[in-house]
C-alpha cells in the first residue's frame, strides 16, 4: 500500500525537478514501509542518508536556476532550504536517543515537502519557464 505519492499537482513544470521530487517523494514513502515493517536502526540511517544527498543535489540544483535566472525570491528560498538541513542534520543526530521517533521524522518530512512544493516551489514556476526551463 502506497501512503505517500506523487500528485500531478506537486509538478512545477520543469521535468528534472519533478523527477527530484518525485524520487524524494518515493523515499518518504519508503520510510513508512519501514516504519509498518518495523525496520532497524540502520535501514533509517539509510533513509537520512538519502534524504542528505537528495537534498545536497535538488537544492544546488534549484539555487543554480535561481542565479541563472535572477530569481527574485532566491536569499529566502535558500534560507529555507538551509533550515531543512539544520533540522535534518538535528533529527539525524538524535536517532540514538530513546526518544527518537521515526514516526516524527514521517511526518516532518511529509509536511515539509508539500508545503515547500505547493508554496516555496511554485513561486518560481513563472520564472523558470520564462527562461525556457521546461
Amino acid at each position: 500500500m502506497v501512503h505517500f505519492e506523487w500528485k500531478p499537482e506537486y509538478s512545477v513544470n520543469v521535468k528534472i525537478l519533478d523527477e527530484q521530487h518525485q524520487k524524494l517523494i518515493k523515499t518518504i514513502d519508503s520510510l513508512y514501509q519501514s516504519i509498518l515493517n518495523s525496520e532497524t536502526k540502520e535501514y533509517l540511517l539509510e533513509v537520512f542518508k538519502q534524504i542528505n544527498e537528495y537534498t545536497k543535489d535538488h537544492f544546488a540544483l534549484e539555487e543554480k536556476y535561481f542565479k541563472d535566472f535572477d530569481y527574485k525570491e532566491a536569499d529566502i528560498h535558500t534560507a529555507v532550504h538551509e533550515k531543512f538541513k539544520k533540522d535534518i542534520l538535528d533529527m539525524e543526530t538524535q536517532i540514538n536517543d530513546e526518544k527518537f521517533s521515526s514516526l516524527k521524522l514521517l511526518i516532518f518530512l511529509e509536511n515539509w515537502w508539500i508545503n515547500h512544493i505547493l508554496d516555496m516551489d511554485k513561486k518560481y514556476v513563472e520564472n523558470f519557464n520564462h527562461h525556457g526551463l521546461k
